[in-house]
């Protein structure tokens, strides 16, 4: 955690933050929501009224407020009657990772809930996560789909945030994507034991922790919007587009390096072309050359060799991986034909035989759902 001081302030209920020290002997709950904030003020009402309004009700919501300069602390003291609402305040803004960290220390429940400050949480999302991760014991979280919303609150038609539900398809979609909506996340408490948000992730920092974390641990989304995913201008994904494309790359580094696989960085912006499937035109925007038959070769070389780092790591599992491998294999090939002409291409698939890998490995269920493109 960072070394600025960090000022705990009771609500006007008189509830007190417990330190780490205390929770041995703090009441328990089954749920502690958290939520960080920091100068939400349009929103933080309404975020925390949806949290109040559940109708599972064996939880506390636990409120950070992230050194806020504008009316968020009035706003949140509002809702001081209710005694299941914590205040933490921070001295000084330490930005979303710190908090969330902070938060984990501070949390009495069995389990941990997100929330960010401008969402929304359906009233049956706690009921539906908690009944989940009850019956679920080989499940580490539970996400779900989330609804767009606009800055007023009203939905977004056609918007919505379909994440994969299988936990093998998410654990393979980390090494490209984030597969988890941090704001829908419900987690064991035990699964912070070894694990923490990285600090010097200020942004995309969920990424990054659920990407760690899938080397060990198993996560599902529930295939229903519980959460309302708030867009207005002044969100970071909207304010920090480049900041959130290095940190993605900055991620890759981290996978790969666990994999053992020796990249360039003109590798690590391929990879992203390639899992995503961009095709012809956003690749020779983002790379500079065309995607033709050396950019198939490329191709060949890279997922072979991200083939054979998980045969010696393990760390996603199969056959998931395979499948995923092959998909875009077979995109890749279907796109370089236009450019390279299908003979040239015919050569290079036949070079590289995915298709039997993946049948050694056996067959994956079909995707269930996907995420739309940013």
């Amino acid at each position: 955690m960072a070394s600025t001081p960090i000022q705990s302030a009771p609500t006007e209920n008189g509830v007190q933050p417990c330190d780490r020290a205390d929770q041995a002997h703090a009441p328990s709950c089954r749920v502690s929501v958290l939520m960080p904030a920091f100068n939400v003020e349009h929103y933080i009402a309404a975020a925390i009224e949806s949290v109040l309004a559940q109708t599972f009700t064996d939880f506390e919501l636990l409120v950070i407020d992230d050194g806020s300069t504008d009316a968020t602390p009035a706003l949140i003291a509002a809702f001081a009657s209710d005694t299941r609402l914590r205040v933490v305040t921070h001295a000084k803004n330490l930005g979303r990772p710190a908090a969330r960290n902070h938060g984990i220390d501070l949390a009495r429940g069995e389990y941990i809930a997100f929330l960010d400050a401008d969402d929304l949480c359906a009233p049956h999302r706690l009921y539906r996560q908690v009944s989940y991760l009850d019956s679920h014991a080989e499940i580490a979280g539970v996400g779900s789909w989330m609804r767009c919303i606009d800055a007023r609150g009203n939905e977004l038609s056609g918007q919505t945030y379909c994440l994969p539900t299988d936990s093998d398809e998410i654990a393979c979609r980390m090494i490209y994507d984030c597969a988890l909506a941090q704001g829908s996340m419900m987690l064991r408490r035990s699964a912070f034991e070894h694990h923490r948000y990285d600090e010097a992730f200020w942004i995309a920092q969920d990424y990054e922790l659920w990407a760690r974390m899938i080397a060990t641990l198993k996560f599902a989304n529930q295939p229903e919007p519980l959460t309302s995913y708030r867009r207005h201008d002044s969100q970071v994904s909207v304010t920090h587009t480049q900041a959130q494309r290095e940190a993605d790359l900055a991620i890759y580094r981290r996978q790969l390096a666990a994999l053992g696989v020796h990249y360039t960085e003109s590798d690590l912006i391929r990879h992203g072309c390639l899992f995503k499937y961009h095709g012809r035109e956003p690749v020779l925007a983002q790379t500079g050359a065309p995607l033709d038959v050396d950019y198939l070769r490329w191709a060949r070389n890279w997922l072979e060799g991200l083939l054979r780092a998980n045969e010696r790591t393990g760390i996603y599992p199969q056959p998931a991986f395979s499948r995923m491998i092959v998909q875009r294999w077979l995109f890749v090939c279907r796109k370089a034909a236009r450019n390279s002409g299908w003979l040239r291409v015919a050569v290079e698939f036949s070079k590289l035989p995915l298709l039997g890998h993946t049948v050694r490995h056996g067959r994956q269920q079909p995707t269930r759902a996907a995420t739309p493109s940013n």
